[in-house]
């Protein structure tokens, strides 16, 4: 790994808090549907190789490993991969699971299908590390492999933030966030403050690239890799109908 991953917001960012109050991301049902999504658009099949790059706690791996895939877990927090180690475990299924930065991604046709999903692309401040992660993406890929990505979409989202909000746990920890999306630099950030009950306080901070769906077809592109579907939201609705951006792209053969 770089060894100056220490001077990046994300190393460490997906550990205490994150882990404990914000990972869970979507209702269980909301998940499964995700996962049917995936299936669908994918052809993912009992012994297909998937790799899911930062993967968490497993929230999509585990699912698809209950579907016979042969899935592959990557993801820089320790904690992370502890959880989704034990949730795997609990679940019967069985996951292949690395710590690695998804830049240093070493695999070369090794997978049917690469996921990265909830806005986890995008973390670098340069374009070009990025870019590198998409080239990483081509290698590992077998001809005739599918890339998936989602992520925010930055002309249709920012109209819908709530730039602060304040809400309760269920712990009773006080939790303040406030989102931004910067114009010029393309980022969509965020932070979350913690109020515990004994007054003890943390903070995390998120920022990520927002590309547009342009940007990121052309990167793909550079990188290989030809669209071949595209989407607003799990829902399957069109591009620029939802807050997000769903690309397909294939290696081709």
């Amino acid at each position: 790994m770089s060894s100056d991953l220490s001077r990046e917001w994300f190393d460490g960012f997906f550990e205490e808090e994150w882990l404990d109050h914000l990972s869970a991301g979507s209702s269980p049902e909301a998940t499964e549907r995700q996962v049917d999504f995936l299936v669908e658009r994918l052809d993912l099949r009992a012994g297909t190789r998937v790799l899911d790059l930062a993967c968490g706690r497993g929230r999509i791996a585990i699912p698809l490993a209950r579907r016979g895939c042969r899935v592959t877990g990557v993801d820089l927090s320790p904690r992370s991969l502890e959880l989704a180690e034990r949730d795997a475990q609990a679940a019967g299924v069985e996951l292949d699971l690395e710590r690695r930065d998804m830049r240093e991604l070493d695999a070369v046709e090794r997978y049917e299908a690469v996921l990265n999903v909830w806005s986890s692309f995008g973390y670098f401040a340069e374009q070009a590390d990025d870019e590198r992660v998409l080239a990483a993406v081509a290698r590992a890929l077998v001809p005739g492999g599918r890339f998936f990505l989602d992520t925010i979409n930055p002309v249709t989202h920012p109209g819908g933030f709530v730039p602060t909000e304040w809400r309760e746990l269920d712990d009773g920890t006080l939790l303040l966030e406030r989102r931004s999306y910067d114009q010029l630099s393309g980022r969509s950030n965020a932070s979350w403050r913690f109020v515990r009950a004994d007054g003890s306080r943390a903070e995390l901070r998120f920022s990520v690239r927002a590309y547009t769906a342009a940007e990121l077809v052309r990167m793909l592109a550079a990188a290989g890799l030809e669209l071949d579907g595209s989407w607003g939201g799990w829902d399957g609705s069109d591009l620029g109908a939802g807050h997000r951006i769903l690309l397909r792209a294939r290696k081709p053969a």
